[in-house]
């Protein structure tokens, strides 16, 4: 699946019509329903139903139209910083992350690395695995901070990073007591976490799974406020990862974090194997091993 044949979707997604979008797109209709099809064919998924309004999107499309533009969008993004290295006589590096790491790694990294380095500017972008991974698989990037499991047979991996998970409770809440929080604490109570376009969601969810919690996820988000902001409300408890929990804790809510501990998430640096990355993503490896051993 190409970006063209995202961008033709995307098209006749706004539209409702096939006719409508290959007219806007200067394609013929045959063309454009032939790359539809394809899409469908490749993701073994149905987009469009007909009706006498036109054609209706399917949860599949809803689903793969959000993901369509934050290609594009970051594809874009990423010519234009090209563009804007030639303009500046400097190359741009960028590195897709999985979240956590641009709060983790602080402007202090990002400074001294342009002391060493005056000539590469970092893109770092915080992404949903999944499109990480796709942004990998195009080469459109070289490099990615992703979390475990590592697929090892597709990825050269350098490990980084391990944060504890911890739970976010209102003072008043019973479980607030308690100094560490079991898996089975958490039956049936609402929590607050992640969604399940980053990996963490599924973690979480089969850890509390094997131990037959009955799972009551109120809200996924990927915003940490909103975490926050539910367990100051006593809607239930939030989920997060203890380093990013602390920046926003407030007065009426304590920091738990789980008994297990195996309950972490480990970040990596990886980039497809057997493949010889540039001189520039090179140079930030050596920084990143240098500054890991330093801090």
């Amino acid at each position: 699946m190409t970006t063209t044949e995202l961008k033709y979707f995307l098209a006749v997604y706004a539209s409702h019509s096939i006719k409508k979008a290959a007219q806007s797109l200067y394609i013929t209709s045959q063309a454009l329903s032939k790359t539809i099809k394809r899409i469908e064919m490749e993701l073994d998924v149905t987009l469009f139903t007909r009706t006498h309004e036109g054609l209706l999107p399917t949860h599949a499309a809803d689903q793969l139209a959000k993901h369509a533009h934050i290609i594009i969008n970051e594809l874009d993004n990423i010519q234009s910083d090209f563009s804007l290295a030639d303009a500046n006589n400097s190359i741009v590096l960028t590195i897709p992350t999985t979240y956590g790491v641009l709060d983790y790694l602080h402007y202090d990294f990002i400074r001294q690395f342009y002391i060493e380095y005056p000539y590469i500017k970092l893109n770092l972008i915080e992404l949903p695995e999944t499109q990480i991974h796709e942004l990998l698989g195009s080469n459109t990037v070289e490099l990615a901070f992703l979390p475990a499991p590592i697929d090892f047979s597709a990825y050269e991996a350098h490990y980084c990073f391990a944060w504890k998970h911890c739970t976010i409770i209102n003072r008043k809440h019973p479980l607030a007591s308690k100094k560490t929080i079991q898996y089975t604490d958490l039956d049936g109570i609402p929590l607050a976490l992640r969604g399940r376009s980053y990996s963490v969601y599924p973690t979480n969810i089969s850890r509390f799974l094997k131990e037959g919690v009955h799972v009551n996820v109120l809200l996924e988000t990927t915003s940490e406020t909103l975490i926050h902001e539910f367990a100051q409300t006593n809607a239930g408890i939030g989920i997060s990862l203890t380093f990013l929990a602390q920046k926003q804790r407030t007065a009426n809510t304590v920091i738990r974090e789980f008994e297990d501990p195996n309950c972490q998430k480990e970040v990596y640096l990886v980039k497809n194997k057997e493949t010889t990355v540039s001189n520039e993503a090179n140079c930030f490896i050596a920084y990143l091993n240098n500054w890991l051993t330093t801090c």
